[in-house]
C-alpha cells in the first residue's frame, strides 16, 4: 500500500517523479498536486502546450489535465506532493479555503514564481514530511503526525497566497463555506451527478438556497459550475484518448451517446466529433 493510499498524501523527488508523470507518454494524474522545482528545469506538455519550469517555481496539477513530461536537466531538483482531495477536506484549517482554492484554480498548469526564501521553508518542511511517511519506525501517532505536517505546508502555501490577498488567512463566513464544499463535493461526484439537488441535499440545505449562495460568491450559477466541470472531462477525453465517444459518454456518466452529444453541443456550440477532429 502506498503512503497516498494510507495516509492521504505521497510525495515524490527528481528521482522518483517518473512514477507519478509518465515520460513520453499522455498521463492524466488521479489526484491533484504540487510541484516544487529549486534547481534546473523541466519541460512539461499539457494537453498540446508546452511549459518550461525552472528553478524556484511550482506548478499545481489536477486530474483534469493530461501530462506528459518531455525532459528536465542534470541539475533538476523537486519534490512533488501528491494528496487525496478527501484527506484535505478533513483537516480542521483556519484559513480561508474557498480563497485559496481559488487562486489555485486559477494558476492551475501555470508556473507560479517563488522566492528562494519561501522555498527553502517550504522544502524542508515537504521533506520532514517525506521523512515521516518513508519511515519504518513504528509510530503510535504517525497517521496524526502526518495530518499535522500536512497541515503546517497547507499553512505555508496560504501564508504565500495571504501576500497577494490577506483575506485568505480570514475564517470562511458561512457563504464562502457553503461554496467550497459544493466544489469540494463536485470534484468528487461530477462523474454521477449533475444535479444541483444532489448537492444541496449534501449540506442539508434547499436547491435554492445553495444556487443563491454560489451565484453570489462566484458570480455563476452552480448549473453552470457543474456543466464546465463536465465540459472539461470530456474535453480531456476527446483531445487525449482514443476512445469512441458512445463509450466517453458512458464514462462521463450520461445515459446514451445522444444525451451527452446535445449536452457538449448545448454548451460549446459542436457535437463532440467535431471538437475531436480540431486535434487530428
Amino acid at each position: 500500500m502506498t503512503a497516498l493510499e494510507k495516509f492521504g498524501v505521497e510525495i515524490f523527488t527528481q528521482e522518483t517523479i517518473h512514477q507519478r508523470i509518465t515520460v513520453d507518454k499522455p498521463f492524466r494524474p488521479e489526484n491533484p498536486a504540487f510541484l516544487f522545482i529549486k534547481s534546473g528545469t523541466i519541460k512539461l506538455r499539457q494537453h498540446l502546450s508546452d511549459l518550461e519550469l525552472s528553478a524556484n517555481t511550482f506548478i499545481v496539477t489536477d486530474p483534469q489535465s493530461v501530462y506528459e513530461l518531455i525532459s528536465f536537466s542534470d541539475d533538476f531538483q523537486s519534490r512533488m506532493v501528491s494528496y487525496k482531495r478527501e484527506f484535505i477536506s478533513t483537516l480542521s484549517l483556519k484559513f480561508n479555503r474557498l480563497i485559496t482554492y481559488r487562486y489555485f484554480r486559477q494558476q492551475m498548469n501555470v508556473g507560479v514564481p517563488f522566492s528562494p526564501d519561501d522555498l527553502e521553508v517550504v522544502w524542508k518542511s515537504v521533506n520532514f514530511l517525506k521523512y515521516i511517511l518513508d519511515s519504518n519506525t513504528e509510530m503510535i501517532y504517525k497517521k496524526e503526525i502526518v495530518e499535522h505536517l500536512f497541515s503546517v505546508f497547507c499553512y505555508q502555501m496560504a501564508g504565500i497566497i495571504s501576500k497577494e490577498d490577506s483575506s485568505a488567512m480570514n475564517q470562511m463566513s458561512r457563504q464562502e463555506e457553503i461554496v467550497f464544499l459544493f466544489l469540494n463535493d463536485l470534484s468528487n461526484h461530477h462523474l454521477n451527478n449533475r444535479n444541483v439537488e444532489f448537492y444541496a441535499e449534501r449540506q442539508s440545505i434547499t436547491t435554492r438556497h445553495l444556487s443563491s449562495v454560489v451565484k453570489s460568491i462566484t458570480g455563476r450559477s452552480a448549473s453552470q459550475i457543474i456543466a464546465s466541470i463536465v465540459i472539461n472531462e470530456a474535453k480531456v477525453y476527446l483531445n487525449s484518448s482514443n476512445m469512441p465517444v458512445s463509450e466517453i459518454s458512458s464514462v462521463l456518466g450520461f445515459s446514451d451517446q445522444y444525451s451527452f452529444s446535445h449536452f457538449f453541443k448545448k454548451h460549446l456550440g459542436m457535437s463532440p466529433s467535431q471538437y475531436r477532429q480540431q486535434f487530428q
